[in-house]
């Protein structure tokens, strides 16, 4: 619950902020639309992402586990690209990143609850769907440039990039995270493997 404050009230910043610069713009005439346009079209143009975002997750949410595959080639994560996340500070904020998976699918990722292989599997899996939400999710609040065509700059353009921020963190968080619990899993099917393997021998 704490990390769903801190992430609305990132949102609330990032849209005052939003709101306040066009507001300035508006007091030195550097734009013609009113305080009042402006509220409202940061009001629904969020209102509009939400929904957006709403109905990728629960769209996401019903992709079959078939189809999420963990060694699909798609799915990697390269070496590089986890020494970049490491790079951005991800050690320091991927705890701070709220976890709705426990909402959508009742499995929560916040942390690894059980040591069995099945368990770790839906585990990777949920992190190939959280992927994919909030990539699906910046790739769809692009619709916010067709539903606030007016004034691209002052409002379609900073939603769509709170939007692609908001998503783009817990993706990164995701990708990091899904290495080291296939490298668990691999690890557990051995153990398992050389448990049967020893019990046929003796």
């Amino acid at each position: 619950m704490l990390k769903l404050k801190g992430y609305v009230y990132s949102l609330v910043i990032m849209l005052l902020l939003l709101f306040g610069v066009n507001v300035l713009l508006i007091l030195t005439n550097v734009c013609e639309f009113t305080i009042w346009y402006a509220l409202y079209t940061i009001l629904l143009g969020t209102l509009l992402l939400i929904i957006i975002d709403g109905v990728v997750a629960f769209l996401v949410s019903r992709i079959p586990q078939k189809w999420l595959n963990p060694y699909f080639w798609g799915y990697k994560i390269f070496k590089f690209e986890r020494r970049f996340y490491e790079f951005l500070g991800v050690r320091k904020w991927k705890d701070k990143i709220p976890e709705l998976g426990g909402a959508l699918k009742n499995f929560s990722k916040s942390k690894v609850e059980e040591h069995t292989p099945q368990y770790v599997y839906n585990f990777i899996t949920e992190t190939i769907s959280g992927e994919i939400l909030h990539n699906y999710a910046i790739v769809f609040g692009a619709l916010i440039f067709f539903a606030l065509p007016k004034y691209i700059l002052n409002f379609a353009l900073p939603l769509f990039l709170i939007n692609a921020v908001l998503n783009i963190l817990p993706a990164m968080v995701q990708r990091y995270t899904r290495p080291k619990l296939l490298k668990m899993y691999n690890r557990m099917l051995s153990q398992e493997e050389e448990m049967v393997y020893n019990k046929s021998t003796t």
